[in-house]
């Protein structure tokens, strides 16, 4: 199965999330304010990427609720990342372990709520996710 569309995306999350909060903390600018103007400006690719393939159809109403948690989930969670971002620990400690954080509970919750598989491989790599947070803790 080819999954290229799926690797190139993964890449650009890399490079993009992995490389904004670096940007982000160059401008010593965080707080609400901070996080709001990242919203306001990350509308823009959004808006031109809906534009480009004319998906204009809104959520059902079954699809409402999910999407308006997570719109609260992900503006609370951009608040407390923006603040380690551009805070007093040193981004290549506060980033990455907010980040290997994210990916364990997203992986938990998969595992959970939609009954994906846990295998040796997912326990493995679970274990090394915690095995890093912990050889990235501040000292």
């Amino acid at each position: 199965m080819n999954h290229r569309v799926e690797w190139i995306c993964i890449a650009l999350v890399a490079v993009f999330w992995g490389g904004y909060p670096l940007v982000a903390r160059l401008s010593n600018f965080g707080g609400s304010l901070g996080s709001f103007f990242l919203v306001v400006v990350s509308v823009v690719p959004i808006a031109l990427a809906t534009f480009w393939d004319g998906s204009w159809t809104l959520p059902e109403r079954t699809q409402l609720w999910p999407m308006l948690i997570a719109g609260v989930m992900q503006g609370i969670g951009l608040l407390a990342f923006l603040r380690l971002a551009t805070g007093k620990l040193e981004a290549s400690v506060a980033i990455p372990i907010s980040d290997v954080s994210m990916l364990i509970v997203t992986t938990i919750g998969a595992i959970y709520f939609f009954e994906e598989s846990l295998g040796t491989q997912k326990l493995a790599g679970l274990a090394l996710l915690f095995l890093g947070i912990w050889l990235l803790r501040p000292s």
